[in-house]
């Protein structure tokens, strides 16, 4: 993935908005909200932030040390315990600080205070389980900017912990709403929008080093983007893309009016950032 690593560099100059990936593995920032436990509980649970934190940034997620991903991860924890065992239920946050999050309320899992948190791919459990598959949706969709449909590995991975999870009785609450979401990521129809990606960062690459091809492979990624916006105008991880890099598409095509018109209409929620970029030419 040494490819990665010289995108990286080209994209934090394009996308200064988005943290850059230069080093490697995960960076998370773990936020645990405890105010609704017990206070026994939240004394119990001192710790838990910080060995979270050390589970998701010491694990090798993909066996590639040329990046750094920026995760952020913000959890709400209430008491679901039983007689015989401790068991929280959590609302979830988690992104990669840019272009992609998932929210999730539907989540129970068993946990005894100071519990070592263990990677381990061929285990599943309902805790570790969980946040495991967001992280490896996270990373499919990192990697999809970097080849096309270069994240389908990961997105087998989530699809693997899907299948685990689905033998877990006890804790199968939630994973239903999973299995649609990742089935909405993956399908065919999922297709463009993952290439108008691979097609926009590779423009973002050319036009770091003045390549022509710049907007040739805007203009592919711009075509597919509006395949995607005429099936589903809601689509969210088109909105949560154009959200975090409207900026930068918009600088691909700052000498085409005619790419940026159909930007605006594309993308109505940044419209006036397209037209604004037309008038200075």
């Amino acid at each position: 993935m040494r490819r990665v690593f010289t995108r990286m560099f080209i994209l934090s100059v394009l996308l200064a908005a988005t943290p850059r990936l230069e080093a490697q593995k995960l960076a998370p920032q773990v936020k645990l909200i405890l105010e609704r436990l017990p206070l026994e509980k939240q004394k119990r649970l001192t710790d838990f932030e910080s060995a979270l934190t050390t589970y998701l940034s010491d694990a090798d997620w993909t066996g590639d040390t040329s990046w750094e991903l920026p995760l952020n991860l913000q959890i709400y924890l209430q008491d679901v315990s039983v007689s015989f065992e401790d068991r929280y239920s959590g609302i979830c946050l988690i992104s990669n600080m840019s272009d992609r999050q998932f929210y999730d309320k539907y989540w129970k899992f068993p946990y005894m205070a100071g519990d070592r948190i263990v990677h381990d791919v061929n285990l599943y459990e309902p805790f570790t389980g969980f946040i495991n598959f967001y992280v490896y949706l996270i990373i499919a969709g990192e990697y999809d900017k970097y080849s096309p449909l270069g994240g389908s590995p990961w997105y087998e991975k989530a699809k693997a912990i899907y299948d685990q999870a689905r033998f877990n009785s006890a804790f199968i609450w939630g994973w239903d709403e999973r299995g649609r979401l990742l089935q909405s990521l993956t399908d065919l129809e999922a297709q463009p929008f993952r290439r108008s990606k691979y097609c926009f960062f590779a423009a973002f690459d050319a036009a770091a080093q003045a390549d022509t091809a710049a907007v040739r492979l805007g203009i592919e990624g711009l075509t597919l983007l509006e395949s995607v916006r005429k099936r589903d105008p809601e689509h969210k991880e088109t909105k949560d893309f154009l959200n975090a890099h409207h900026m930068s598409i918009a600088e691909l095509f700052r000498n085409d009016p005619e790419a940026l018109s159909r930007l605006a209409a594309a993308d109505s929620g940044h419209a006036e950032v397209y037209r604004r970029m037309a008038g200075d030419r």
